[in-house]
């Protein structure tokens, strides 16, 4: 930075006024030209400046400090070694040289944007973003880049896809051409997977292509498994099943090599529910079943809307005696966990829970139960989604529900509804 903007940067962090800085020394008009570049600052100035800041007359060389970030860096291109990173940064959080100039502090603070979201801390991301966001005019290209990059991974872990999809786009325009390839790989992976979110399918097919490509020549079999199964996804929803189940058998194949459970996991389960979309009952049961094998118990939402997966197909094939030993599996983790609908508890496990207490209703022919958890809280939570499939599914089932208890013209209206939301997905049958 040249002397007006570090004098600029220094005031902003200190959250002093133009005008207070300039008190005594000069006047605010001329420190604006002095920080805005228009006028060079007398030695005498400069030096009443500085004292008034606290910051030194000239900036230091920090070599170390430089080394410290980009090892920090660099630690962070591997997110699925936390207990490392974490350990990592708690060696070197407090250290005096990541702070000495503004260059590396600006860097460090950018880079610990990303550390707060791997590590789930989401409430010092948010305060880092909001304080960050102040410095953007002393950014370089690829800060600007990053910070942007970064907002798009926080608003994605928030749920808010629209918002990241919008961030992660203006951060591929301003992308320096001095990146890394794979660094750019992520970037066109994390646009694909937030168009997925937003039902932007062939934005999601475009992006996780191109990551793809870059991913294959980088050889980087994680992701290479995660665009796979994107890409998959977007198939399913062009209504394409042949070129989904290829992405998906290609997914699995380099998947089970890797031998990473959470991986395994998304891997089967995505299949198994392409194959319950496509009605094919009997793969949809081994694929999801297979999937309950790689999950842990800390991650009950995802146990949860397997086992809701699972009792659906069983439920359409006549299993009407297993889909109950599913239910009853569900319930034991509710139980254990001590979760009630109305519990303050995260949105997934909400959304599932709802799901699996519809499906309760639905297979014990609970008819009220199953209307007043389908029209109340289901149906509502899956339009917040935009998910019509599933829509469609439990307004089909209401339907019946409605003619068996001779209810016709709410039959008619409900099973309307379902034909309307079938329609508004882009999967065809």
């Amino acid at each position: 930075m040249d002397t007006g903007m570090r004098l600029k940067y220094h005031r902003l962090k200190k959250k002093i006024s133009l005008e207070e800085l300039a008190s005594g020394i000069l006047t605010p008009r001329e420190l604006k030209k002095i920080e805005t570049g228009l006028k060079d600052p007398a030695l005498k100035e400069l030096e009443a400046l500085c004292k008034k800041l606290a910051i030194p007359l000239a900036p230091k060389d920090n070599p170390i400090g430089k080394v410290l970030v980009k090892n920090f860096k660099n630690s962070l291109l591997h997110p699925q070694n936390k207990a490392k990173i974490m350990e990592q940064y708690a060696d070197i959080q407090d250290h005096p040289l990541l702070h000495a100039d503004e260059d590396v502090e600006l860097e460090y603070s950018i880079q610990q944007i990303r550390y707060f979201i791997i590590t789930g801390d989401l409430d010092s991301a948010e305060e880092k973003i909001k304080e960050i966001d102040r410095f953007r005019e002393f950014m370089n290209q690829e800060q600007f880049y990053l910070f942007h990059k970064y907002n798009g991974n926080y608003n994605y872990i928030l749920n808010d896809f629209e918002k990241a999809l919008k961030t992660y786009l203006v951060a591929e325009k301003i992308a320096p051409n001095t990146i890394s390839a794979s660094e750019i790989g992520d970037l066109y992976y994390s646009i694909g997977i937030s168009s997925t979110k937003c039902r932007e399918t062939e934005m999601a097919y475009k992006y996780t292509e191109m990551a793809l490509k870059i991913y294959q020549q980088e050889f980087i079999p994680k992701r290479i498994v995660e665009c796979h199964l994107n890409i998959a996804i977007s198939h399913q929803h062009f209504g394409n099943f042949r070129m989904s189940m290829e992405h998906y058998k290609n997914a699995l194949t380099i998947g089970n090599k890797l031998e990473i459970d959470i991986l395994r996991f998304t891997t089967e389960y995505n299949i198994g529910y392409a194959y319950f979309l496509f009605q094919n009952y009997e793969p949809a049961i081994k694929h999801t079943e297979r999937s309950l094998d790689y999950i842990h118990p800390e991650y009950p939402a995802d146990i949860l809307i397997s086992y809701c997966v699972l009792i659906k197909c069983n439920y359409e094939l006549g299993n009407h005696e297993i889909a109950k030993s599913w239910l009853k599996k569900g319930f034991d983790i509710v139980e254990n966990k001590k979760i009630s609908i109305h519990s303050p508890t995260n949105r997934a496990f909400k959304e599932a829970y709802i799901e699996f207490l519809c499906l309760d209703h639905l297979v014990n022919r609970n008819h009220e139960g199953f209307e007043n958890y389908v029209l109340n809280q289901l149906v509502p939570s899956l339009e917040s989604n935009e998910n019509f499939f599933e829509i469609g599914y439990f307004y089909g089932h209401l339907g019946e529900v409605f003619y068996e208890q001779k209810r016709y013209k709410e039959a008619a209206e409900i099973m309307n509804k379902a034909r309307k939301a079938y329609k508004s997905t882009t999967i065809l049958f």
